[in-house]
């Protein structure tokens, strides 16, 4: 009898052995710690001249004439935040998890092998009994496959996720470069200004001299031109921020940044062309059209009411119980014993009712969600639409203005040359003229802003480029 017992325990540890190797894949733990110090020196070495890089924007059909980069231009930011955006990099890996539970989803449920042995204490024919069972569970209503679609739905929603990130980095960059544009034009008129006050002073102080003037007129020029000092700080002052914003946009360090200059004239001729050329070509209607085929965020809500009605579909299948079958042998003094055990967990109808009437609000909650979207896209499109055709009217104005300021220009030259006025007068008339060059500069940068603003509504590249902001 021992012998017969070792023998069977013997056979089922050889089988429970030649089950291990599926059961386990040992998969050892490989420590991963995080250097901060490491990770600060690999930030600073980041450059756009990295041999990778330059690999990855020929792959990406750049202009290998503008390689390595002579300056900063939109097409040049936009590639180099896209390759080292750190928070991109991020959204690739969190995508990358995400996707990893649709192999989860489709896994088939857990079974299990086991072994159990007992013995007695009275010298009855049970004295020894040994038993091996197997359980396995059977899952109903297509369970497995559509736990898989709600695991894919969820992948979609992590892939515009990521996809949305991108969008709102370019926005944010474009944002950033423009008005890197304006106060660098804002930068120059002050010191066109500061230039004209300063003559305007040393006359002043010339006509002091010769008593044909005071020291109050002396006194009130020269806070004028202190005053326009002031605002060329503030202003230079806000170009070093605005320049760390796009180096950490762009996902280099300022020195690396800086190392390059931004080519305004190209980049802000690009930005002009394309906004006007778009807004030539193109009515509400069809922006309603683009609005709807290309907002991220429009399915981003589709692929949240996907989750839902995969979410009520597997509520629905939960009404079906699964069924656990465990075959047995038992093993009784000689006697072998076949068995077969069934269970299954008892659902109640209010239980079932009460958690697909949640997953069908979550589903009307999602359709509804939708539909206000759709509501609140179609008031911004309309919006931009009257937006534009103010925009049209305001730079229509200060073309005039500034045609109107040549040709005052050119009259008041013509009068300094006859002796009708003097230089003082000439540079002081100059000088307030310089105000259309700010109601110019206003309106253009207003344009640029709209191009931005239409970009974010319609999610269209105004500003196109080679770089797919898809997956």
């Amino acid at each position: 009898m021992k012998i017969k017992i070792s023998f069977i325990l013997k056979n089922f540890l050889l089988v429970l052995f030649a089950f291990l190797p599926t059961a386990c894949s040992f998969i050892e733990y490989k420590e991963n710690p995080i250097d901060v110090n490491e990770v600060h020196q690999k930030n600073k070495q980041t450059n756009f001249n990295d041999s990778n890089f330059l690999a990855y924007i020929k792959k990406n059909n750049f202009n290998e004439v503008e390689i390595p980069f002579k300056s900063w231009g939109i097409d040049e930011l936009l590639i180099t935040q896209k390759y080292f955006n750190l928070q991109l990099k991020t959204a690739d890996l969190e995508l990358a998890y995400i996707e990893s539970n649709e192999k989860i989803a489709s896994l088939r449920p857990l079974s299990s092998i086991g072994a159990l042995y007992e013995r007695g204490d009275v010298g009855d024919p049970s004295e020894n009994l040994f038993k091996f069972g197997y359980t396995f569970t059977y899952e109903t209503a297509n369970k497995r496959l559509i736990r898989y679609e709600l695991a894919f739905n969820k992948t979609q929603m992590a892939l515009l996720d990521k996809e949305l990130i991108h969008w709102k980095l370019r926005r944010a960059l474009i944002i950033n470069l423009t008005e890197y544009i304006n106060n660098q034009e804002l930068i120059q008129i002050l010191k066109n200004k500061i230039r004209l006050q300063q003559s305007i002073v040393h006359m002043i102080q010339k006509r002091l001299t010769y008593g044909i003037a005071s020291k109050v007129d002396v006194m009130r020029e020269r806070i004028k031109f202190n005053s326009i000092q002031k605002e060329l700080v503030k202003h230079q002052n806000l170009q070093l921020s605005i320049t760390k914003k796009m180096a950490s946009l762009v996902g280099l360090s300022l020195e690396q940044f800086n190392l390059v200059a931004i080519d305004i004239k190209k980049t802000k001729d690009k930005l002009t062309t394309s906004i006007s050329r778009y807004f030539t070509d193109i009515d509400q209607t069809k922006m309603h059209s683009i609005a709807l085929q290309n907002r991220i965020d429009l399915r981003q809500k589709l692929a949240n009411y996907a989750i839902a009605e995969a979410n009520l579909k597997l509520e629905i299948a939960k009404q079906y119980p699964d069924m656990t079958f465990t075959p047995a042998y038992i093993y009784d003094f000689g006697y072998n014993v076949w068995g077969l055990g069934i269970q299954t967990l008892l659902m109640t109808p209010e239980r079932n009712k009460a958690y697909i009437n949640r997953a069908t609000l979550f589903r009307e909650l999602e359709a509804s969600k939708v539909k206000d979207f759709e509501l609140e896209i179609n008031n911004q499109v309309e919006e931009l639409a009257l937006s534009i055709q103010k925009n049209k009217e305001h730079e229509l104005a200060a073309k005039k203005s500034l045609a109107s300021k040549k040709l005052l220009i050119s009259q008041l030259q013509e009068r300094f040359r006859q002796g009708q006025i003097d230089r003082m007068d000439l540079e002081k008339e100059i000088f307030g003229l310089l105000d259309i060059d700010l109601e110019v500069n206003r309106a253009t940068q207003a344009s640029i802003q709209l191009g931005v603003v239409a970009e974010d509504v319609l999610q269209d590249q105004l500003f196109p480029t080679s770089i797919n902001y898809g997956p």
